[in-house]
């Protein structure tokens, strides 16, 4: 298998795993249908959560139509994950009162002493398998287009 297919599974995985992962995860009573929700935040969640699919699906098409510009494609295709992710590592250092947590009191594991949240995880791992599938296509051999 070529370094660029596999970089295009493994983009598609993270895609996937973004687009469905977040729906999962938000969908439910501690999200959407929190009651102590605000109806304008759970708005916004909704509203989130179609951007964050149909950015979803345009990346998957861009990534594995054809194109003669397979670069931009495969660019724009992998921003998608991580610029969603990437608010994940200092959101809550821009808005005071924000949290990682989706209830109060959660308990967290700690590794020597240090809360991990489970969301910060997915999103290291995201971004991390998003760059290792950027650095596999952009380092596997590229064929020449002729534009007539």
């Amino acid at each position: 298998m070529s370094k660029q297919k596999l970089s295009r599974i493994l983009l598609s995985v993270v895609i996937v795993n973004t687009a469905v992962v977040s729906v999962a995860v938000d969908w439910n009573a501690t999200h959407i249908f929190n009651p102590t929700w605000v109806p304008h935040a759970r708005f916004h969640d909704v509203v989130m959560l179609w951007l964050l699919s149909s950015l979803s699906v345009v990346a998957l098409w861009l990534l594995w139509r054809r194109s003669l510009e397979p670069d931009i494609s495969v660019t724009v295709a992998t921003l998608v994950p991580v610029l969603f992710w990437t608010p994940f590592f200092f959101a809550t250092l821009l808005v005071p009162g924000t949290s990682l947590s989706a209830l109060p009191d959660e308990p967290l594991p700690l590794i020597v002493g240090i809360p991990i949240y489970p969301n910060v995880v997915v999103a290291t791992i995201n971004e991390i398998l998003a760059a290792i599938s950027y650095w596999l296509y952009r380092s596997s051999p590229k064929t020449s287009t002729k534009i007539i």
